[in-house]
């Protein structure tokens, strides 16, 4: 039995006001051409190694792949989802991390958005947390899609993958502040996971506490406009961790400016696919 709808509340009608008048009637007056152009990017590989004395020897030279703020909707469609997810495919990741905001608005988007990415395999797994935008709506039916679909779900819980002394990755459901992200963590049931994801990068200082190898997260789309060659000169003025590689001791986080976004203009900070090698010292 599908969980219970629950009502929609203000959350989801302040974002489908904003979705109106910031995104669709833009686009409206332009004839498509703001859709049209946000699409046309290419979406970017951003590949790096790191390499941590936290990070398990037996997983020495793990390629992660880090797909982030999908955006299912009106901006994103199918067509635009699927170049994603083929791009996903063709890294041949070993481990794929899915760092939420899957839809835009509506959770009745989600079974055409899951169908899409339920292509995607990897050996050890292709993971999922949610994100703000997740939350508008069903996030319950969110997480049943992506069971269905063959993904891993983790709403502050952790799984361990790999064989019994295996990887263990930790995944925490959306939070907005600090304290609220480290209780989260909390919750997971672990004292320190190799990998953590995570929508909101503010997780990253509960987990460099805890020692956490690597942290992943979405979240800010690189600020959406971003100053040519800083990409951390950013709008997103409240975010320290905004976007691209920070690094604490031996704990490393990866914000990535995700492959979509609400509003429909990006400067200087392209949709992207991060791929991951983690080294151990």
């Amino acid at each position: 039995m599908s969980p219970k709808r629950p009502p929609r509340g203000l959350a989801y009608r302040t974002a489908s006001l904003r979705n109106a008048l910031l995104t669709r009637l833009p686009d409206s007056i332009s004839f498509g051409s703001l859709r049209a152009r946000h699409i046309k990017q290419p979406i970017r590989i951003e590949e790096m190694r790191l390499t941590s004395a936290h990070w398990p020897r037996a997983f020495d030279g793990v390629r992660i792949a880090h797909l982030s703020d999908i955006h299912f909707g009106h901006l994103l469609g199918a067509e635009r989802l699927a170049q994603a997810v083929d791009a996903v495919r063709a890294l041949r990741a070993d481990l794929v991390a899915i760092t939420g905001d899957l839809v835009d608005l509506s959770a009745d988007e989600s079974p055409l958005l899951f169908e899409h990415l339920a292509l995607i395999q990897a050996k050890l797994g292709v993971f999922i947390v949610l994100g703000n935008h997740d939350h508008l709506d069903h996030p319950k039916a969110i997480v049943r899609g992506a069971k269905e679909a063959g993904l891993i779900p983790l709403v502050d819980d952790s799984v361990r993958v790999g064989g019994r002394d295996g990887l263990l990755v930790a995944g925490i459901d959306w939070a907005k502040s600090i304290p609220a992200c480290a209780a989260r963590l909390r919750r997971c049931g672990t004292g320190r996971a190799d990998l953590l994801l995570a929508h909101n990068p503010k997780a990253f200082v509960g987990a460099e506490e805890r020692g956490i190898p690597l942290t992943l997260s979405g979240h800010t789309h690189g600020g959406q406009l971003a100053r040519s060659g800083n990409r951390r000169h950013n709008l997103v003025f409240t975010q320290r961790l905004s976007a691209g590689h920070y690094a604490h001791g031996e704990s490393h986080l990866y914000v990535t400016n995700g492959v979509g976004a609400w509003f429909p203009l990006r400067v200087n900070c392209p949709p992207e696919i991060a791929v991951i090698e983690m080294r151990s010292r």
